[in-house]
């Protein structure tokens, strides 16, 4: 089986916004593009207390996963997307649930709104009391034409049983926990 050429591979622990908040939770991810404009994407979550990962508020996995809005107001996996020297980016976010949605936007914030020429991502779920991966495999053809790698980041929202959220990211470069801040995108 022939495999496809990997231009650029990105292996990273995310960081919390503050640090000193959740000592016994690592969080990683994994960021592969392929020449032929295919992303995969992995992202885990590793207890290292003895509750495991009791303390985070997983949505149950969907029965037929679907596109769904404000998935970040849960725990969430979020990547981020943009070409070089432009002001427009994209959003993709996905639920341990297996919901997702991907959005454009013009520029910082603003203009928000689904990418319809997405298709279908691929989404598989692993876990255990102490561990859980989320794996990612999306085409971005044709709304993310380029022969290039795009500028990225990476980054998850947790949600805690206790109702408080986490926000981790490959760096942090604002006053508060701002994933859309383009300072904190990898430029390959």
């Amino acid at each position: 089986m022939a495999r496809h050429a990997v231009m650029t591979r990105q292996v990273c622990t995310l960081v919390p916004y503050e640090p000193r908040q959740k000592p016994n939770l690592l969080v990683s991810a994994e960021f592969v593009w392929h020449e032929e404009g295919i992303l995969e994407l992995s992202y885990g979550l590793r207890s290292r207390g003895e509750a495991g990962l009791n303390d985070i508020q997983m949505p149950a996995t969907a029965v037929s996963p679907q596109r769904c809005d404000e998935l970040w107001s849960n725990t969430c996996f979020e990547a981020f997307l943009a070409h070089p020297g432009q002001e427009n980016y994209w959003e993709l976010n996905v639920a341990p649930s297996g919901n997702w949605n991907l959005y454009s936007l013009e520029n910082y914030r603003n203009g928000l709104k689904p990418e319809l020429g997405v298709l279908l991502p691929t989404i598989s779920i692993h876990g255990g009391p102490k561990d859980f991966r989320c794996d990612v495999l999306l085409n971005l053809q044709p709304w993310l034409p380029s022969i290039s790698c795009p500028e990225f980041s990476l980054a998850a929202v947790i949600k805690h049983a206790d109702a408080s959220y986490s926000y981790w990211a490959i760096r942090h470069t604002g006053q508060g926990p701002d994933f859309h801040d383009r300072r904190s995108f990898i430029q390959p």
